[in-house]
């Protein structure tokens, strides 16, 4: 996605924020949008770089360990 005309910030807010129940009011609107196309233009950036498959390495998964029962001194 290295041109960021190709995408609709304005239709990914209004669609995301009926999704996740949130209020956007008119005056948060221009901010939110720009936010928005400043990530697509990094998208863009970081999509456009060649990266061999081989060199990549997965991270691990990280397992939070189990926790006690509060109160279970065991």
């Amino acid at each position: 996605m290295s041109d960021d005309t190709t995408f609709d910030a304005e239709g990914h807010m209004d669609a995301m924020a009926a999704t996740l129940g949130l209020s956007i009011t008119d005056a948060q609107r221009p901010g939110v949008i720009g936010f928005l196309q400043l990530a697509a233009r990094m998208n863009g950036i970081l999509e456009d770089v060649p990266v061999p498959v081989d060199t990549l390495e997965l991270a691990t998964v990280y397992n939070v360990p189990e926790r006690a029962p509060a109160g279970d001194d065991a």
